[in-house]
């Protein structure tokens, strides 16, 4: 008896060795680039401080003020991380694509995956309208997210420069054309009623601005599929970005050589976070550019099994983002039943909810990724997507 349950033991310790190592080398590369895995995880821990921490306005010569970087440039690293894998994905494709030896097989990589980047955009759509009608104090990133894979579709073919030059162009153009659709917003007879419109085309995130981000995501993944050694450059951009952006395009840095403020410029060129200005699209595009490569080159080193939480997280992001949104929605469900007076925003920010509920995500998602592997809404969202009946015959 003895001896059975042993052999019994020994076989389920074998089952569960083999399982945790075949789910660690599903997150290694070739499978996967750790370090866009580990700037996700980043980003999603930036975006929950944003939401869950009470964070001191941004001041870069006092230290003490540096738990302000994940205002606004948490959900910058988002979307460029999105344009990350979605290069990533483009570039592999294209290579099907060239490999094909008959036309009509040529065109299915590229087909398929504009099929499956309309149907994502769709769900992440719906599904970020239904958690912005939550009774949570932020604007949902889901939607916007959504819309900028629709709106990347036709440039799944591109090269990288080209894609680099279009994230350039719309980076210096479309904070202009923000400023002026808002002043029209502002100047209507209802801005309430066209704000809550412009909410089901996520305009929290404006996608004209956005998409820059997203593209500059797109030629980043597609190089860094050719070779990580292009993180090293890359990230030299993202520095000189930043410091372009918040240091000279900023209001800060034009009044320093003597330009006197206008409502117009200060609007149109502000680096403050969620200002869509020429500063934060240069600047916090600039920081995301930065982050993503220097991630990717601390992966490159035997660090990333230091960083294996945060790359879990990392892995699947659409999971860790929902489940906080909807445990912070039941939790001021349940404050706000125990004190009607507090307040949804501040209120629960007292509560400081930011560490148990981090904590409680990185662990989970750890424990998932080893134990079962890929996150659950990402399987269901690549079930919907994938499935054989969605692809060309």
């Amino acid at each position: 008896m003895f001896s059975l349950l042993a052999v019994s033991e020994n076989n389920g310790i074998t089952i569960l060795a083999s399982r945790l190592r075949a789910q660690i080398s599903r997150l290694e590369p070739p499978h996967r680039l750790a370090g866009v895995d580990l700037a996700r995880g980043l980003a999603v821990v930036g975006v929950f401080a944003a939401h869950l921490a009470v964070i001191t306005p941004l001041e870069w010569g006092d230290p003490g003020t540096w738990s302000g970087l994940v205002e606004g440039r948490s959900a910058v690293l988002f979307a460029m991380l999105a344009g990350v894998s979605l290069g990533i994905i483009s570039a592999a494709s294209r290579r099907r694509r060239v490999g094909a030896a008959e036309s009509a097989d040529r065109s299915r990589p590229l087909w398929g995956l504009r099929t499956q980047l309309l149907l994502r955009g769709i769900l992440l759509w719906l599904l970020g309208v239904w958690l912005d009608d939550l009774d949570v104090p932020v604007y949902v990133i889901l939607p916007a997210y959504g819309a900028l894979f629709v709106l990347a579709i036709p440039f799944t073919s591109l090269a990288a420069r080209h894609l680099f030059a279009l994230a350039a162009v719309l980076a210096v153009g479309a904070p202009f054309v923000v400023w002026w659709i808002n002043s029209m917003v502002a100047r209507s007879d209802d801005p309430v009623s066209v704000e809550e419109s412009l909410r089901l085309i996520a305009w929290n995130y404006p996608l004209p601005l956005w998409l820059a981000f997203m593209l500059c995501g797109m030629a980043t993944g597609a190089l860094l599929m050719r070779s990580w050694k292009f993180a090293w450059p890359l990230l030299a951009v993202g520095i000189v970005l930043a410091v372009v952006g918040y240091g000279v395009v900023g209001p800060a840095g034009l009044a320093a050589v003597g330009v006197g403020p206008t409502e117009w410029w200060v609007a149109a060129l502000s680096d403050a976070p969620h200002s869509s200005g020429v500063g934060e699209a240069l600047g916090s595009g600039g920081f995301a550019l930065a982050v993503t490569c220097a991630a990717v080159l601390v992966c490159m080193t035997p660090l990333r099994w230091i960083a294996l939480p945060l790359r879990a997280v990392g892995s699947m992001p659409l999971t860790a983002y929902v489940v906080h949104i909807g445990i912070w929605a039941i939790w001021i469900a349940a404050e706000t039943a125990r004190d009607p007076g507090v307040d949804p925003s501040l209120g629960f920010r007292a509560l400081d909810p930011f560490w148990p509920m981090t904590m409680g995500v990185l662990v989970g998602c750890t424990a998932w990724a080893l134990l079962v592997g890929q996150g659950p809404l990402e399987w269901v969202l690549g079930k919907l997507t994938k499935a054989p009946r969605w692809r060309r015959r």
